[in-house]
Parts: structure tokens; C-alpha cells; sequence
């Protein structure tokens, strides 16, 4: 939302044409540059150190949570449906899985890619484990 805001305001300067348009443009350009850095060195950050993932494992997933600390261990006996929704639009590429459990909360997993390798991986896994699946 900020982003967006921003580049609206970059582009109300360009149409008016303000005394001082130069300088709030380029703040402007700046604060957009900076947090798109920002969120890219987050995505680095967070792969390097292994926050937010999740582990496939013979016995089960693990989530890890936001700082690499693990979240869900969740084992394969114990899920009882594995639903997939996926979207694969130019404009927003996301596959999401949600596993039903049958003693706790159904965890979400949501995958940022176009073909990860994580999509046919899990489905492998749960399908050598027994587990319903629903697309």
C-alpha cells in the first residue's frame, strides 16, 4: 500500500508540475526504491537463515516461524486432509496448502513460485503417507 501510494503521488507530480516537483519526486523515488530493496533483502535475509520454511521429513513437516524458530512439527499420522488452491496469473503466482489436522488447528502453507520444488515434493510425500488430497 505504500509502494502504491507513493507512485501515485510520483505520478500527481509529474501531471501538476509543483514548485519544488524535482526534489518530492525523487524523495519519492527513493522511498519506492528503498522499501523494494528492503522487502528484497528481507526475502534473502530470511532464506539464509532458513526463516519461514517448511521441512519435508519421513516422519512429518516442520514450519519453521519468522525467526528460524520451529513452529509446527506436524507428523503425516496425524493430518487427516491436504487441500492445494493455486493461482498462476502473470500478476500473482501463489500455491497454497492446508493441512487439516485432527488434535490441533489446520496450518496454511503458502508457496511464492510458479514451480517450486516443495509443490511436487509434498504432494509425493502425502501421497506415501495415505492422506487425502482435495484441489
Amino acid at each position: 500500500m505504500i509502494v502504491l501510494f507513493f507512485l501515485v503521488f510520483l505520478g500527481f507530480l509529474i501531471y501538476k508540475r509543483p514548485d519544488g516537483g524535482l526534489s518530492k519526486g525523487l524523495i519519492s523515488a527513493a522511498v519506492i526504491l528503498g522499501l523494494v530493496g528492503l522487502r528484497a533483502a528481507w526475502g534473502w535475509a530470511s532464506v539464509r537463515f532458513g526463516a519461514r520454511l517448511c521441512h519435508i521429513h519421513t516422519g512429518g513437516l516442520a514450519v519453521t516461524g519468522l525467526f528460524g524458530q520451529v513452529k509446527h512439527v506436524i507428523p503425516w499420522d496425524r493430518i487427516t486432509e491436504l487441500r492445494h488452491v493455486s493461482n498462476l496469473s502473470p500478476l500473482l503466482t501463489f500455491h497454497r496448502f492446508e493441512l487439516e489436522r485432527r488434535d490441533a488447528r489446520t496450518v496454511a502453507i503458502l508457496v511464492l513460485k510458479a514451480n517450486p520444488e516443495f509443490v511436487p515434493a509434498l504432494k509425493r510425500a502425502s501421497e506415501l503417507a495415505g492422506m487425502r488430497t482435495e484441489q
